[in-house]
């Protein structure tokens, strides 16, 4: 009796392993069935987003040995999947090496399983956008700094360029993008493929989708999304229907980059969906915004971390949902000899060295992307270190007080109802000597800027986008009149004609090429009908593409800066 005690003991102890193997082999077959699709690109990037939200919700025990470090990183996890859109590369630096790590650590990612959710070992298969992005992991390992930059350099894409018509016109397309990555002189790494993968997911979850390189990238200029091509409204879902094999571009198609000036259509790269580019507006637009993208409020002006400048637009004003990011760059001001480089620039940087030591006012006017605010940046330069600089903006851009970190700067912008108007009064406040005001875009501004020019401090510099100086001086003029109350056309004109003593108009033309077309003189002239005289001091040679001196400088400007700037330089 003992012994069938024993083997039914030894039958009960057996039972747990059985199952336990039964379950081996179950789960093994279970996990080769769930490969199948486990390694597909949509697949992972849920599982990553599972995963990432998992880490944030996890509930911390009691008096565990690290619990508290751990519960500041979740909340440091928990920020970063909230702003990492908002522009701080710090933010989106953090949240991919999460990725990263989840890839590599949860996902089974790795050299021998990479290939298999993207064929990198075969870049025929690889479409557009995935070999672009692998592209720009290889040069981030080689180059670490001004990436799109060097990719531009090697394989020229900042080159003039002509359409089907012999028009001048930027594109890279998918031929273009194949092309560098045949060219590419260095060998992708699984550490590249895996900032590919890393990329991918991120801008896919939390990013800008397929902008997010190029809207986080310091070297490109500007970016925009939804600027062209069919809206929903124009898009006819029966040509899917009936098989219509047309290809024809959707607004959710068109994403354009500004680089050196140039607009570039990266007709390679598509958001693939009306829904992803709504996502990318609706984020974009959060950091600096005073309200809600509605139909109430259908266009917004805000900024991202990075001081980029920020306009979104949505129907029923916009015929769609669209983006534009312009960029203002937070690192050292370029200096004035990068700025103005055609022949004879010598003297027209004397000169404006010269303009800026004498403290007289000046704007600077010219085309939206002309080269208005990097000038105005590059120009503080010569601005007496002893003299306190206000800045007024609508939004920060200037960024000035980063730029010239040794200098007594402060910055505001307007808030609510804190306009801007009111902050260029408080500026006043404040030991001004040299107002600097980010631009005149209404005529509120416009009239403030010329009172403070007159008696608020030793200078005023602003920008503003009038093509013509004499339409520049109606405009300031008619400011006077309706928002301050001046009654006489005459004294309202006056008062603008004796504030502002040169304007310098910024060009840039279709190839890029930055340059100034002129630097004009206001010269006050009481005895004539229209109260004053204008005098090009300086024109550029579209045809020789070169600067020259038309004339000398009158009145009490020439007093403040010398004959001897014409004198030197009137042979050029």
């Amino acid at each position: 009796m003992n012994l069938y005690f024993f083997i039914i003991l030894a039958i009960l102890a057996l039972i747990p392993a059985v199952y336990g193997l039964a379950g081996v082999f179950a789960g093994k077959d279970k996990k080769v069935s769930f490969e199948n699709d486990h390694y597909k690109i949509g697949s992972l990037t849920e599982k990553v987003r599972a995963c990432i939200n998992n880490r944030i919700s996890q509930v911390p025990g009691h008096k565990v040995e690290g619990d508290i470090k751990r519960k500041i990183l979740r909340a440091k996890l928990r920020n970063a999947v909230r702003e990492s859109c908002l522009g701080d590369p710090g933010d989106r630096e953090f949240l991919k090496d999460h990725i990263r790590e989840i890839l590599q650590h949860d996902l089974d990612i790795n050299e021998n399983t990479i290939d298999r959710v993207l064929e990198f070992n075969r870049p025929e298969m690889l479409g557009a956008r995935d070999l672009f992005e692998y592209l720009y992991a290889i040069y981030l390992r080689v180059f670490r700094i001004h990436v799109f930059s060097h990719m531009a350099a090697d394989f020229e894409w900042d080159a003039d360029k002509t359409d089907d018509k012999g028009r001048p016109r930027g594109m890279i397309d998918e031929n273009t993008i194949r092309s560098a990555f045949d060219e590419c002189m260095y060998e992708g790494l699984f550490t590249d493929k895996l900032e590919m993968l890393t990329q991918r997911c991120y801008e896919t979850l939390y990013g800008h989708d397929a902008a997010d390189i190029l809207i986080m990238d310091p070297d490109i200029d500007g970016v925009s999304g939804g600027t062209g091509g069919r809206t929903r409204v124009e898009y006819n879902y029966l040509e899917e229907i009936f098989g219509n094999k047309e290809q024809k571009s959707n607004i959710w198609d068109t994403i354009y980059c500004v680089y050196k000036g140039r607009l570039i259509h990266m007709s390679f790269l598509s958001f693939g969906s009306q829904e992803n580019l709504e996502r990318v507006v609706k984020n974009l637009y959060r950091y600096n915004s005073r309200t809600s993208l509605s139909k109430r409020n259908p266009v917004l002006l805000s900024s991202m971390k990075n001081n980029s400048r920020v306009v979104v637009a949505r129907p029923p004003v916009s015929d769609g949902w669209t983006f534009f990011v312009r960029k203002f760059s937070s690192t050292d001001a370029g200096k004035i000899e990068t700025l103005i480089t055609d022949k004879g620039c010598e003297a027209v940087i004397e000169l404006l060295k010269s303009i800026v030591g004498a403290e007289l006012n000046f704007v600077v006017s010219g085309n939206t992307g002309g080269g208005k605010t990097t000038l105005v940046k590059a120009l503080i330069e010569f601005i007496d270190p002893k003299f306190a600089l206000r800045v007024v903006e609508s939004n920060f851009e200037l960024n000035i007080n980063n730029l010239y970190p040794d200098r007594n700067v402060h910055v505001m912008q307007e808030r609510g109802d804190f306009t801007i108007y009111y902050a260029i009064a408080a500026s006043k406040k404040t030991d001004t000597d040299v107002l600097i005001l980010g631009e005149v875009n209404e005529p509120k501004v416009a009239g403030a800027f010329i009172q403070v020019a007159q008696s608020g401090s030793r200078m005023a510099i602003t920008t503003l986008h009038h093509e013509t100086t004499r339409k520049l001086i109606e405009y300031m003029r008619n400011a006077l009149v309706c928002e301050w109350g001046i009654s006489d056309i005459s004294v309202a004109q006056k008062q603008v004609v004796d504030s502002i003593n040169f304007d310098i108009h910024m060009i840039h033309d279709v190839t890029g090429h930055h340059y100034i077309e002129r630097i004009t003189q206001i010269i006050p002239q009481e005895d004539s009908v229209s109260g004053y005289r204008l005098k090009n001091i300086v024109e550029f040679d579209t045809q020789e593409h070169r600067y020259k001196l038309t004339g000398t400088i009158e009145g009490e400007p020439e007093r403040l800066i010398g004959k001897d700037w014409y004198e030197r330089f009137k042979d050029i």
